[in-house]
């Protein structure tokens, strides 16, 4: 298609030397047309009869169809979600692998390993940056969160570990505590367990919940068992003890052992199998030896 339209080429040299002779300068004409009529007709343009005719052709070539590109993309797309399913389901794999190692490791059973793969799985499905941060990020094998999940279906169990006993399982060493329980409320956070753990059927941890495991490490009876695990409960309805519930455990424990006909445990011993500090256990005796007839009485 051409378009044509006259120009008069004198007139505007005349516009423009009068505007040199006022000092303001020359006017460009539009693109593509002759500056002043000395200069003549810019490249690539026709003078024809006091026409300029602009060609506005297409250079002809070789069309490169588009469909080339789309069909390599097509092919492109599920070979690359392929890849990334195969990595996630690698990751999971992994994972379970290492909850379960971990669950032989702190003597958890099977029933407790099971609910702990349910909490992995459920919080891999909704994947996030703190998630990708605390288990992904420089220096992060992953351990503090098999240990959150563990430490969750410990507690739905009843039988719930303290973050000390857990961290000792992992890489990091007593290092990973705090991360284990920054994941702890991640997990809560995915599972819309804001209110304290109903969601999860976790509960609130009470010192009773450590007594079964914490008489077995230390070789108690059944009924030295339930005496303690009573004398928690007293404890929990009747003073209030602002302490966590595992340092009351072990103090109520030390308490007992205290009491007996026989040969008694040391503070070490206790402090061994339930993993607090025996100053730690010294404060909370202390604190609850006066009611000492209310809890064992």
């Amino acid at each position: 298609m051409e378009y044509s339209a006259p120009i008069n080429t004198s007139a505007g040299a005349e516009e423009a030397a009068l505007l040199r002779k006022r000092g303001q300068g020359a006017v460009a004409p539009p693109p593509g047309l002759p500056r002043t009529a000395e200069e003549g007709p810019a490249p690539g343009l026709k003078r024809m009869r006091g026409t300029v005719t602009l060609s506005l052709r297409t250079p002809e070539g070789p069309a490169t169809p588009p469909a080339a590109f789309s069909l390599e993309a097509e092919e492109e797309e599920p070979a690359m979600r392929g890849a990334a399913q195969a990595r996630g389901r690698a990751a999971l794999e992994g994972g379970c692998r290492a909850i379960a190692d971990m669950a032989v490791r702190l003597g958890i059973g099977p029933g407790v390993r099971d609910r702990a793969l349910e909490v992995y799985r459920g919080l891999e499905e909704g994947k996030g940056r703190a998630h990708h941060y605390y288990t992904k990020g420089a220096g992060r094998s992953g351990d503090a969160l098999y240990a959150a999940c563990l430490y969750v279906a410990c507690r739905s169990a009843g039988a719930p570990r303290t973050f000390k006993e857990l961290a000792a399982a992992t890489r990091g060493g007593a290092a990973s505590r705090k991360d284990i329980g920054k994941l702890l409320a991640l997990i809560r956070k995915r599972f819309g367990d804001d209110a304290g753990g109903e969601a999860m059927g976790i509960g609130v941890v009470r010192a009773a919940d450590y007594m079964e495991r914490f008489g077995s490490l230390l070789g108690m009876g059944e009924d030295e068992v339930r005496a303690v695990q009573e004398a928690a409960r007293r404890m929990q309805d009747q003073l209030d003890v602002r302490r966590n519930p595992d340092s009351t455990a072990a103090a109520i424990i030390y308490m007992a052992m205290q009491r007996r006909t026989g040969a008694g445990r040391s503070i070490r011993d206790v402090s061994a199998a339930t993993g607090v500090a025996d100053n730690t256990i010294k404060q909370a005796y202390r604190e609850l030896y006066p009611h000492a007839q209310l809890l064992f009485g």
